[in-house]
């Protein structure tokens, strides 16, 4: 039974957006007046594809050059934080992840890996993992074409992750996150679009 007088408000979760300068350095397209704000987050919402949890499996090739398929964007973000360790327990919690049967169990795997034992997670990390993060989502960008339409259709807004516990990859709870995967997808959609430009100017070269 709920008691009213123990109900805890509900905190504020709209992220510090970027400044505009800021902001068209990513994406050009952001008009500098009357910016719109697309907030993503849960899965089920309506630009939910756009978080590393969406059930979307990448292929990305491994340090053999070989394809490997993985279940998510999470799946391969989390396991990479101990690609190319010289420990046996580094490669087995590699392949627990990669067969974890959920986005959110594999965050937990590797979060809780790498706080307990922050020796099996690669020197060079926190100098690579916004490369890992580009890389897994150019590739989910652009292998659906249903994904890469929801983008660019976006062209125009600034893109939020309303994560309230993530302040790297998502806003924050009162507004003090980096909100990096957002800016990464506004950088893709800025490449997207300036394809896609490339590509209707050859079109009109040809005929």
């Amino acid at each position: 039974m709920l008691i009213s007088g123990f109900l805890q408000p509900i905190p504020d979760l709209t992220p510090t957006i970027p400044s505009e300068d800021e902001t068209f350095a990513i994406d050009p397209t952001v008009a500098p007046f009357e910016t719109s704000i697309i907030f993503f987050y849960k899965t089920w919402d309506l630009y939910g594809a756009f978080s590393n949890f969406s059930p979307h499996p990448i292929q990305m090739p491994d340090e053999e050059g070989n394809y490997v398929t993985w279940f998510s964007v999470e799946h391969y973000y989390q396991a990479n934080k101990f690609i190319g360790v010289s420990n046996p327990l580094a490669q087995d919690c590699i392949d627990k992840i990669k067969s974890a049967k959920s986005p959110e169990e594999a965050a937990r795997m590797g979060r809780l890996t790498q706080r307990r034992q922050p020796h099996l997670v690669r020197s060079d990390w926190e100098s690579v993992k916004i490369d890992v993060m580009y890389r897994a989502l150019k590739c989910k960008f652009s292998i659906y074409p249903h994904l890469n339409s929801m983008l660019l259709s976006t062209a125009g807004s600034v893109l939020v992750e309303a994560s309230p516990h993530d302040l790297f990859w998502g806003g924050g709870r009162d507004g003090e996150g980096l909100n990096y995967l957002g800016r990464l997808l506004m950088k893709l959609r800025s490449e997207f679009l300036g394809e896609s430009s490339a590509a209707s100017e050859n079109t009109c070269i040809a005929l």
